[in-house]
This record gives structure tokens, sequence and C-alpha cells, in this order.
């Protein structure tokens, strides 16, 4: 009698050799199931985050002008933070980054893709001056939504636990974010990791991207 082959799964967060007290180091998310058949991901899946953004803006307290920003557009993979716009006279402003710098000038009336958002500033019945401002807030969407890493997206997190997602759906999980030592012989990929001809370049720039989130690997 042949006996049966029994395949044993990663264990619960046994990947781990350390993480922050209570529980810190984890977040809850939903993991995405792209493809068109029922899948089982393994505890210590290296996931990226593809969480979509929205925006909405902030007039400046202290405006002359009344005009308006329309509909904001952002684009995937936009960081979520704040953005200033500053108008340097009537019809013309700059967009700057979170650090101060400056992204990108604009004219009202007309369209700006920059920093991953695109939108137009109109102008009202009364003009603007220099100094006017608005404030655009991108937030995420909604919960954290993860998927398994390619290497199209950088890697964000680990998945916590075995879990069954069904084709096209996506399942509440744990996560491990920051402030954690794992064991890299313990992590799980992605079959186009591990199948692709630069799949040791591919697991050392998602173990890199882990390390600048506080995730080392042993």
């Amino acid at each position: 009698m042949v006996s049966p082959v029994l395949n044993e799964h990663f264990y619960t967060g046994a990947f781990l050799v350390r993480e922050a007290n209570g529980y810190l180091s984890r977040d809850k998310g939903e993991l995405v199931n792209e493809t068109t058949a029922d899948v089982s991901y393994e505890a210590g899946l290296v996931l990226s985050d593809v969480t979509t953004a929205v925006a909405d803006f902030v007039v400046g307290g202290s405006n002359t002008g009344n005009g308006t920003i329309g509909a904001i557009t952002v684009a995937d993979g936009t960081t979520p933070t704040n953005y200033e716009i500053v108008f340097t006279d009537a019809t013309d402003f700059t967009v700057s980054g979170p650090d101060g710098s400056e992204l990108g000038a604009g004219t009202a009336g007309t369209a700006l893709t920059v920093g991953g958002l695109t939108f137009t500033v109109t102008a009202g019945t009364t003009a603007f001056v220099a100094g006017d401002s608005f404030t655009i807030v991108v937030v995420p969407g909604g919960p954290k939504q993860y998927v398994p890493y390619t290497g199209a997206a950088a890697a964000a997190a680990i998945l916590f636990d075995r879990v069954y997602v069904e084709a096209d759906t996506a399942k509440h999980v744990a996560v491990v974010t920051r402030m954690a030592e794992v064991n890299g012989q313990e992590l799980c990929w992605d079959p186009s990791v591990t199948s692709a001809a630069n799949a040791s370049t591919l697991q050392s720039e998602a173990l890199n991207q882990l390390a600048a989130l506080g995730i080392v690997a042993r």
C-alpha cells in the first residue's frame, strides 16, 4: 500500500524571529486575488500594497479669490500626503510636496498633472491674488489592499497566516508591516518571482524595501 503524500504548510507567524510588543508590528488589510482561480496563500508570503488613494482639497483660510478645484484624479501608487498650491499672481500657481519642494507650476483654467495628481483650478467671480492657496489632501480610499509581490510594486508587508481566497475576490487578513525581524528562509514568494530569470534580484529588492520599513530578514 502506497502512503499518501502529505504537504505541510507554513505555520501561522512561523517566519517571525521577533516582533514589537503587543500587535504593534501587525496591521489589518485585505488580500486581493486578482486571478480567475481560487488560491491558497501561505503564511510568510511577501506582499505589495496596491491600495487606491482619493483626494480632496481645503481652501486657504485667507483667500481673496473665490475660485475652486474640480475633480482630482489620483494615479496608482501616489503616496497619501498633502500637496500645497500657492498662487503667485491672479492666474499662476505653484505646487509643492510635503517637504516644501516645488513639484510643478500651473495656470488657472488649465488642467495640470503633477505628483500623481491631475486637476484644474478654476477661477471664480473674484480673482485670485498672490498668496491665495489650496491644500490637496490625498488619503487611502479604503482598507489597505495587498497582492503578492511580483516586482511590479514595492514589497510592503508579509502575510501573517495562511488564507484561502476565491477568484476575483478579497479577504480580510493580518499582515506584518513594521518593527519585525523575520527568518528569510521561511518567507514565501509568488510563483512569478521564483520562476523569473532574475528571481534573486527581485527577492533582494523586496528584502531591501521591507528593511526600509523596519522588517529585517536574517
